[in-house]
């Protein structure tokens, strides 16, 4: 029997719940300021292509397959991703819950 795959929907929900938990310890008060007020109207959390310098950021090799990216970020009035206050790099293998964040610096 094969274990079933995170989904994308799911890669949000964790993404986002990771994200509400670790955000007082690792954004400026200013910009969880400017996210708790933005984002309703203009905030959105997505599945993105995984990027290509994530072995840059965490020390290692990944295989894109395995995982999933997530944004936690606000958009502009042009409907373009304007403030990434989190990348979330999501392991999509139901027995390795593994994820990393790069923070907005």
């Amino acid at each position: 029997m094969t274990e079933k795959l995170l989904t994308p929907d799911e890669a949000i929900d964790l993404a986002y719940d990771i994200f509400l938990e670790m955000a007082p310890e690792h954004l400026d008060p200013a910009d969880i300021l400017l996210f708790n007020l933005q984002f309703e109207d203009r905030g959105g959390v997505e599945v993105v292509d995984t990027a290509d310098d994530w072995d840059q950021e965490i020390g290692t090799l990944i295989d894109p397959d395995a995982f999933m990216e997530v944004w936690v970020s606000l958009y502009n009035e042009q409907d373009e991703i304007d403030d990434v206050f989190a990348r979330f790099l999501i392991s999509v293998e139901p027995e390795n819950r593994e994820y990393h964040v790069i923070w907005k610096a």
